[in-house]
């Protein structure tokens, strides 16, 4: 069910409201009807407020301000953004599209799914290094219940994702390779949605937190655990590989 939906279902007082007359309203007196847009508005934006810092681990209180800056903005050089709007009953979509670039929510989200140049590996011929010695030991002493939470992390993935990771860590392909078979772009792009995809596998996240490994060494450890991970054989790995969650960040 699609976040709008539920939102009438949580408001049902919200189906009867003409979004189109309202704005109109607005448009010709925005002090006069100001109070009523707010309270008519704020579920809409709150609503997808909460979803999109939910989506980047981030809590309530971000929604919350993002809620309050887009309010603000649409307030702003005398109701501007209201008085030059022109839709036909399609306000609640500008609202969400309003909340997805406010800065509480639009700088952590391109953060997130879009790495800083030096994230991850640069070149994009180059093979996953291998883990430093050093920490072999500290993996021995983790024993297979690391292996088994980072077994458990994975499977969670859409198969689609846990196939990327098979063809990085355990085949070996490089970011340029794996460029080639998505044609996600460019080797940067695949780098950064396997930035993405390696942040979800808790396990690995907090072990490499722990070590305080940097990004090459983070991505040895991936290599060097999930080879065993997808060798236990009933990681399924054989759909297509247009609709991958990850691959829609394209």
């Amino acid at each position: 069910m699609r976040h709008f939906d539920l939102l009438l279902m949580r408001h049902p007082h919200l189906r009867s409201i003409d979004y189109q007359r309202l704005v109109q309203r607005v448009k010709e007196d925005p002090a006069g009807h100001w109070d009523e847009f707010v309270q008519a508005c704020a579920p809409i934006v709150l609503t997808a407020a909460t979803r999109l810092a939910r989506g980047i681990g981030s809590s309530r209180a971000l929604a919350e301000q993002a809620t309050v800056e887009v309010f603000k903005q649409l307030a702003t050089n005398d109701y501007e953004l209201i008085r030059s709007y022109i839709g036909y009953g399609k306000f609640p979509s500008e609202l969400v599209r309003l909340t997805q670039l406010t800065p509480a929510l639009a700088g952590p989200r391109q953060e997130r799914e879009f790495p800083q140049p030096g994230a991850g590996i640069e070149d994009p011929d180059s093979p996953v290094p291998a883990l430093d010695q050093s920490y072999l030991s500290l993996l021995e002493k983790e024993g297979q219940e690391f292996t088994q939470a980072v077994r458990r992390a994975v499977s969670v993935l859409h198969r689609r994702d846990r196939l990327m990771l098979a063809m990085r860590y355990e085949q070996g392909l490089t970011t340029a390779e794996l460029e080639q078979v998505l044609r996600l772009g460019s080797a940067k792009r695949v780098s950064a949605i396997l930035d993405r995809l390696i942040a979800q596998v808790q396990p690995l996240v907090a072990v490499a937190k722990a070590w305080e490994l940097d990004d090459v060494q983070r991505h040895a450890l991936a290599r060097h655990v999930l080879p065993e991970v997808f060798g236990a054989g009933s990681m399924e790995t054989d759909e297509e590989l247009t609709t991958s969650p990850a691959l829609q960040h394209r």
